[in-house]
Formats: structure tokens, C-alpha cells, sequence
């Protein structure tokens, strides 16, 4: 089993968001978050739908906290630490990325029904 906690953390710490925050804005359960911080909710038994919510709400792909490849893709992380990073500046990051993979995603439909 694999436990995200500690790279939850970072990633919501990154983001300057609580878990009171995460929860209003992804509409998880705070206790599901807490128990996913703690490591005593692993990876595997996260609802998918549960996961999805909060990796929007995080920017991030479901796949972030468990592979590296994924993680080192991510726009938000990659670019950590390249310049003097600010809060305002990491969540343009974050929605830059959303909009990238918004792109992407219409890009791959249209190509589908081509």
C-alpha cells in the first residue's frame, strides 16, 4: 500500500491551503483529508471520485503523489525553487497548468472525432 501524506502536505503547503480549505473547495470530508495526512488512509483505498476533487482543487494530476515521472511533469513543482517563488506566482503556476491541461484534453477530443 502507498501513503501520500507527506507529499499531501508539501503539496498543500506549496499552495498555502489547510485542510479546512482543501475540504471547502474540493468537497471531501476534512476527517478523509486528516486521515490521508496521518498515513492512515492509504493511496489504494482513497474514492476515486474523492481523489479527483481534491487533485483539482490541488492542481495537480491523481497520479502526482504517487509517481515520480508524473510529479516531475507538474509545472507547479518543477518550477519550485527556480526563482524567487511568491504565492501569487505559484498559483499562476497552478492555474497554467490547468489551463495546459484543459488544452491538452480538448486538443485529444478533437483529434478523436476527426
Amino acid at each position: 500500500m502507498k501513503y501520500i501524506g507527506n507529499e499531501l502536505r508539501k503539496r498543500m503547503n506549496m499552495l498555502n491551503i489547510d485542510c479546512s480549505i482543501l475540504s471547502k473547495e474540493s468537497f471531501v470530508d476534512e476527517d478523509v483529508i486528516k486521515k490521508l495526512i496521518a498515513n492512515e488512509l492509504a493511496y489504494e483505498e482513497i474514492n476515486t471520485f474523492d481523489l479527483e476533487l481534491l487533485c483539482n482543487s490541488l492542481h495537480c494530476d491523481t497520479r502526482y503523489f504517487i509517481d515520480d515521472d508524473v510529479k516531475r511533469r507538474d509545472l507547479v513543482f518543477s518550477t519550485m525553487n527556480r526563482t524567487k517563488d511568491t504565492l501569487g506566482s505559484i498559483k499562476v503556476k497552478a492555474k497554467i497548468q490547468d489551463f495546459l491541461n484543459d488544452y491538452i484534453f480538448m486538443k485529444n477530443i478533437l483529434v478523436k472525432n476527426s
